[in-house]
């Protein structure tokens, strides 16, 4: 029996245009109904995650930073695992003269130490949060305050994850290798061919699950987790009662979860909800279990 569903957000619960569709919505609100939980598993922090949810009148509770951080769904912390300030100097020691644009995931909010019109560049060339669905620059850029580097520790920031980003993919298989070789306890994922995430190793959205159900007592066998990036995988390779990944899902998401749905356009988590939890085919079986 099903009792909490797990859903990534870009690109599995999200359409490409940022928003939660109406029969998604309407499915969900139909799922809690039967007293069955929802749960967003995120990269987004908590209030770039909170707007979608609003907008379609869908409250939960949260991982979010790709499990650094967990919310209920009031918005209060119930668990934290952020970075340490010595693995990030040690990561910004690594990113220092290459072509890349950073972005810090803190207790405030999210901050940059690039300047400006390195991020407006990256915006007009498609690597600067290319999921966020936004029509330009100065709406995305109100989502960062910009600060210098040696102001980033001054102010009691707590950085929970930390987004390097570029349109050389080489830039970033360099930086990968030389992070996992040089830095210790940490989780590297991407969302994206242009981006790198990082947390502590602790941090992950498999962790964050494993520990959210524990304080809920939920069994891991009572959870179906949707997704479709590579930030999913550990998520996805646990041993739960259903993984699924998208139709639009990288390949190694594909490999990892044992069902497909459909794809984020095409309502896939309704989908799998609806089949796996709601449909009287799944009712039957889950009073005959």
């Amino acid at each position: 029996m099903i009792r909490l569903v797990a859903s990534d957000m870009d690109g599995t619960l999200l359409g490409k245009n940022g928003a939660i569709s109406e029969r998604t919505a309407e499915v969900v609100h139909q799922l809690q109904a039967r007293g069955v939980d929802f749960l967003v598993c995120t990269g987004r922090g908590y209030l770039d995650a909170k707007l979608p949810l609003e907008k379609a009148g869908i409250l939960c509770d949260m991982i979010c930073m790709n499990g650094a951080a967990i919310y209920d769904k009031f918005g209060r912390q119930i668990y934290k695992k952020p970075l340490k300030k010595e693995q990030l100097l040690q990561i910004l020691e690594f990113c220092e003269g290459r072509p890349v644009v950073l972005d810090f995931m803190t207790d405030k909010g999210s901050c940059t130490i690039s300047g400006e019109e390195e991020m407006r560049q990256a915006f007009h060339e498609g690597y600067l949060l290319p999921m966020a669905a936004v029509e330009s620059f100065e709406h995305l850029k109100q989502r960062f305050s910009f600060t210098k580097k040696e102001d980033l520790f001054r102010h009691g920031n707590t950085v929970y994850k930390m987004s390097i980003m570029s349109r050389d993919p080489e830039t970033l298989s360099a930086v990968r290798r030389e992070l996992y070789e040089n830095v210790d306890d940490l989780a590297v994922v991407s969302s994206d061919a242009t981006n790198l995430e990082i947390t502590h190793i602790e941090a992950q959205k498999g962790t964050a699950l494993i520990h959210y159900a524990f304080y809920r007592g939920i069994g891991l066998h009572e959870i179906m987790a949707l997704g479709d990036s590579e930030n999913d995988h550990s998520m996805l390779s646990l041993q739960l009662g259903y993984t699924l990944s998208m139709e639009n899902g990288a390949d190694i998401v594909k490999k990892t979860a044992r069902c497909q749905t459909r794809s984020n356009e095409e309502d896939g988590v309704a989908y799998a909800i609806e089949t796996l939890i709601l449909s009287q085919p799944a009712q039957k079986a889950r009073r005959l279990g």
